[in-house]
C-alpha cells in the first residue's frame, strides 16, 4: 500500500485528541508457538450465546456469572495453558470490551504484526504505518478498540518499491477465516471474516466499513486493484470485515 496516507478518505468523525504525531505506541510479535497453535478458521459460536449477537442486541461486555469486568478474563476451572489439537480453548463469557491491541495475527494471510497507533493526518485522511516499517498494522484510535463494540479499524501496507509488506498475502483471505488480536490484558479476541471487499478509493465504502454495531467488529483495509504507475497509487482498497466470534485467555495457548 505505497500510499497508504490516502487509504481512507476524511470520514467526517470526531477525532478525539489525535494527531499524526501520536502515532508512536507499538505493540510487538505474538509468541510463534501462538500463532502456530491458531486455526486458519475461526470458531463458531454456538447460537444463543454471549459471542453470537443478534441484531439490536446490546453490548454485554461481562457475564454475571463471575466473568468479572469487561476486559477482565474470567477464571475457568479448565485452564491447562495449552490449546487442545482439535483447535479452539474454551473461550471466555461475555464479550470483551476495552483494551490495547498489541499484536494482529491473520493465520492464512501470514500475519503477525505488532500493533502501532494510528490517526488522521494532517489533510484529513487516516494516517499509516510509516512505510520503513512496512511489518506493521496501524489501528484507528479515535474509534472502538478491537473487542469493544463497534468498528476497529485496522490499515496496513501491500507492499513497498522493495518488495512485499505486512498485507501482502490479505487477497487471500476467505469468508470464516479467523483474525486474531493479542491485547494487552493478556486476552486474545477472535473475528470470523464475513465478506472481503474490494472498492475504488474514490467510492471508499465509509458507511459499510464504520457502521456502527452493538457488538465487536474489526475491519482490515489495505490497497488493491491495478497499480497506476503515474500516480504512484494502486486504484483500489480491498477491506475485510469481520464479526466477533469469541474470546480467550492468551494462558490458554502455547506460548501463551
Amino acid at each position: 500500500m505505497r500510499d497508504a496516507g490516502r487509504a481512507v478518505p476524511a470520514l467526517g468523525l470526531v477525532m478525539v485528541l489525535l494527531v499524526a504525531g501520536c502515532r508512536g505506541v507499538t505493540g510487538e510479535e505474538a509468541d510463534p508457538a501462538l500463532v502456530r497453535s491458531l486455526p486458519t478458521a475461526a470458531p463458531v459460536p454456538p447460537a444463543g450465546s454471549a459471542a453470537s449477537p443478534s441484531p439490536g442486541r446490546a453490548d454485554r461486555p461481562a457475564d454475571p456469572g463471575g466473568a468479572g469486568t469487561a476486559g477482565t478474563p474470567a477464571r475457568k476451572k479448565r485452564g491447562t495453558g495449552s490449546a487442545p489439537r482439535s483447535g479452539w480453548p474454551d473461550p471466555l463469557p461475555g464479550w470483551p470490551g476495552p483494551a490495547e491491541p498489541v499484536a494482529l495475527v491473520v493465520p492464512r494471510a501470514g500475519v503477525n504484526a505488532p500493533i502501532t497507533w494510528i490517526g488522521p493526518a494532517h489533510d484529513g485522511v487516516l494516517d499509516a504505518p510509516p512505510l520503513r516499517r512496512a511489518d506493521l498494522v496501524g489501528w484507528d484510535r479515535s474509534g472502538p478498540a478491537p473487542g469493544e463494540a463497534g468498528p476497529a479499524v485496522i490499515v496496513g501496507h501491500l507492499d513497498t518499491r522493495t518488495g512485499p509488506a505486512v498485507f501482502a498475502r490479505l487477497p487471500g483471505v476467505a469468508r470464516g477465516d479467523a483474525v486474531a488480536v493479542v491485547r494487552s490484558d493478556g486476552t486474545v479476541v477472535v473475528f470470523r471474516v464475513s465478506s472481503v471487499e474490494r472498492a475504488r478509493k474514490e467510492a471508499f465504502p465509509v458507511s459499510r466499513v464504520y457502521r456502527v454495531l452493538p457488538y465487536p467488529t474489526i475491519r482490515l483495509v489495505t490497497c488493491g486493484g491495478r497499480y497506476d504507475h503515474e500516480r504512484q497509487s494502486y486504484e483500489d482498497n480491498l477491506i475485510v470485515y469481520g464479526d466477533f466470534a469469541a474470546w480467550y485467555r492468551l494462558s490458554d495457548f502455547p506460548g501463551g
